[in-house]
């Protein structure tokens, strides 16, 4: 193609040049952006992978400190004889740890 526009004597021998070559380097670029773009939006999604399940074992360890603070109240509650109280919050980790062993 570029060689029959150049010998088309109407448009001259210097606009098909400029012109197909210029399309040659918009065309990689483009192509190469687009490469990149399909390359960094794989790591940015095995980095959100990464931060979803460390979040999720951040939220399993804090509820497993709240946990044990709660079973060590108890126990000191317990030990001084008086009858333990079932709050809420025990019973909702109770429940949680059902769900949690069933699964």
């Amino acid at each position: 193609m570029l060689y029959d526009s150049m010998r088309n004597e109407e448009i001259g021998y210097y606009a098909p040049v400029i012109y197909y070559v210029s399309w040659i380097f918009i065309g990689n670029f483009i192509l190469l952006n687009l490469f990149l773009a399909i390359l960094l939006d794989g790591f940015l999604s095995e980095d959100d992978e990464e931060a979803g399940d460390e979040e999720e074992i951040e939220r399993l360890a804090q509820d497993k400190r709240k946990l044990a603070v709660a079973a060590e109240k108890a126990r000191r509650l317990k030990k001084m004889g008086s009858q333990i109280p079932t709050t809420g919050l025990q019973a909702e980790f109770r429940e949680e740890r059902r769900k949690e062993q069933e699964d």
